[in-house]
C-alpha cells in the first residue's frame, strides 16, 4: 500500500539528473509543507533506472510511473524506439502509471519524427489498455491530432491525466468527455495567462490534479531556479483564487481526485 501523509504532487521528476544530491532535501521540504506523495513522469529507460534507485530510498513517498516521452522518441531511431518499447512492456507491472505517453509537435522540438512519436503514442495506448495502468498523457500543439488517435485506439478503463494542461475551456472539455484528469501547474500562477485562468474557473473541481512538474515550469515565485515540489502550494493557492476556496481545500480535492484516479 502507497503510504500518504497528507497531498500528493500528480506529477514531477525528482530523478532528474538535475537534483542529483538534493532529493532528500527536497522531499523532506516538501514533506514539512503537508506535501507527502510524488508522482513520478517517466522520460525513458535511463529514467526508469533512476525512479526506481530513487523509489528504493522513498518507497512511501513515491509514485513510479514509466514511459517514452516525445522528447526520447525524438532523439531516438525506430529500431530503438520498438527495443524501448518491448522494455516498457516488461517493466509496466511495477509502475504506478505509464507516461509521459503523447505527441509534442512544436516544429523546432519535433524535427522529423511526427511518424515516429505517432506510431509510438499508438504502441502506448495499445499497453495502456493491455495493463489497464493510467496514462500520463503530454500533448502539446497536437489537440486534434491526438484526441483522433485516442478515440481510434481507445483508452484504458483507468483512463488518466493529461499533464501541465495549459488550454482553453473548450480543450479541457475535449479530454474531459473522454474521462481525462487534467493536472495543472506553474502555468496557472502566471497573471497573463488568462485563458487557461478562465478554463480553471469552468472545470469542475471532481476532474482537477495538481503539480509541480519540478524541476521545471516553476510560477514567478522560482523563476530562474529550479522549480521544487512544494511549488504546488503557490498552484493551489493561484487555483483557490480562481474558483474561490482556500489553498488547503484545493489540495484536499486534488489528493482525493488522485487517489480516485490511481485505486488507492
Amino acid at each position: 500500500m502507497v503510504g500518504f501523509g497528507m497531498w500528493v504532487d500528480a506529477h514531477g521528476h525528482l530523478a532528474d539528473t538535475r537534483w542529483d544530491g538534493q532529493q532528500e532535501r527536497i522531499i523532506a521540504e516538501a514533506r514539512a509543507k503537508g506535501i507527502h506523495f510524488f508522482m513520478q513522469g517517466g522520460v525513458g529507460p535511463e529514467d526508469w533506472d533512476r525512479q526506481r534507485a530513487l523509489w528504493r530510498e522513498h518507497s512511501d513517498n513515491i509514485g513510479l510511473c514509466f514511459g517514452l516521452h516525445p522528447y526520447w522518441v525524438i532523439d531516438h531511431d525506430e529500431d530503438q524506439c520498438e527495443e524501448a518499447l518491448d522494455m516498457l512492456a516488461g517493466a509496466l507491472p511495477e509502475a504506478m502509471g505509464l507516461g509521459e505517453m503523447g505527441l509534442d509537435f512544436r516544429p523546432h522540438i519535433m524535427k522529423d519524427s511526427q511518424e515516429r512519436q505517432i506510431s509510438v503514442f499508438e504502441q502506448q495506448l495499445e499497453l495502456a489498455g493491455i495493463s489497464g495502468k493510467p496514462m500520463v498523457l503530454h500533448l502539446v500543439q497536437a489537440h486534434q491530432q491526438s484526441l483522433k488517435i485516442m478515440d481510434i485506439w481507445g483508452l484504458p478503463t483507468q483512463r488518466g491525466l493529461v499533464h501541465s494542461f495549459n488550454g482553453s475551456w473548450g480543450k479541457a472539455q475535449d479530454f474531459i468527455k473522454r474521462g481525462l484528469f487534467l493536472s495543472v501547474g506553474g502555468p496557472v500562477c502566471r497573471p497573463e495567462n488568462q485563458k487557461l485562468h478562465q478554463a480553471v474557473k469552468e472545470l469542475p473541481l471532481e476532474w482537477l490534479l495538481i503539480e509541480s512538474d519540478s524541476p521545471d515550469q516553476g510560477g514567478p515565485m522560482y523563476k530562474g531556479q529550479l522549480n521544487p515540489p512544494e511549488s504546488i502550494w503557490e498552484v493551489a493557492r493561484t487555483i483557490g483564487e480562481l474558483k474561490s476556496l482556500d489553498p488547503t481545500e484545493i489540495l484536499d480535492i486534488t489528493t482525493a481526485n488522485f487517489r480516485r484516479l490511481f485505486k488507492l
